[in-house]
């Protein structure tokens, strides 16, 4: 497996477009605001992919959008609130995911092994995406950004912490998340290996990850 990432070069010039024909048009139909919303949201997943967090603006949104200024912070408030609302989507999806790779199994070893299909599936389809969105390494774990960011990672890891409980609900809370942490560290710190090693396949990866969580952290939790 190979990945090649295109980083935007923010000195780049800027094309100018040409000045609109004069000749009257059809007026768009407008968006409900529910459609904007999601279609900014994915506007601006697709520049942050691309450019980075860092070197993206709000002219760039804009611009991309075909919509002012105004309507971005009418719907996020700022570049940061668009920001955490694509990262926010990008979890719902991910637990969405893992829920539907749960169905039709109890078996806590099956569901761990879908669990790495899902999420190192997300790895190599896309590894920017996952790197901006799901690793935590995008944007620096600092100020109110870092801070907003990190509960949206409490959010999947309180999801985590529920699958956990209904294999062991008799244990104690601190032992269910210390075990939902060591598992989420795994998968992740894995992703961010693989990236460094992409002549492994995804199935090799996956049993690495499967065998140190069945064998540390749920042997533990389950006994």
């Amino acid at each position: 497996m190979s990945w090649s990432v295109r980083l935007l070069d923010p000195w780049t010039p800027r094309h100018t477009p040409p000045m609109s024909d004069p000749t009257p048009t059809t007026r768009p139909r407008r968006l409900s605001r529910a459609a904007r919303q999601e279609q900014l949201l994915t506007v601006a997943e697709q520049l942050f992919l691309t450019g980075g967090y860092e070197y993206t603006s709000i002219e760039d949104i804009c611009r991309a959008a075909g919509i002012t200024r105004p309507v971005v912070y009418d719907h996020y408030g700022s570049k940061e609130g668009i920001y955490l609302a694509c990262v926010r989507r990008a979890r719902v999806r991910y637990e969405r995911d893992l829920t539907l790779a749960f169905e039709g199994t109890a078996d806590p070893r099956r569901q761990l092994e879908r669990s790495a299909e899902v999420y190192f599936g997300m790895v190599e389809d896309d590894p920017q995406r996952w790197l901006l969105f799901y690793s935590g390494v995008a944007v620096p774990p600092t100020g109110e950004l870092g801070q907003r960011l990190q509960d949206l990672r409490l959010q999947t890891h309180l999801f985590v912490v529920a699958q956990l409980r209904q294999h062991a609900p008799t244990q104690p809370d601190i032992r269910l998340e210390a075990a939902a942490a060591a598992l989420s560290g795994i998968f992740e710190q894995l992703g961010l290996w693989w990236l460094r090693r992409p002549e492994l396949s995804r199935a090799e990866v996956m049993r690495l990850a499967c065998d140190l969580g069945w064998n540390g952290p749920l042997r533990i939790l389950l006994g």
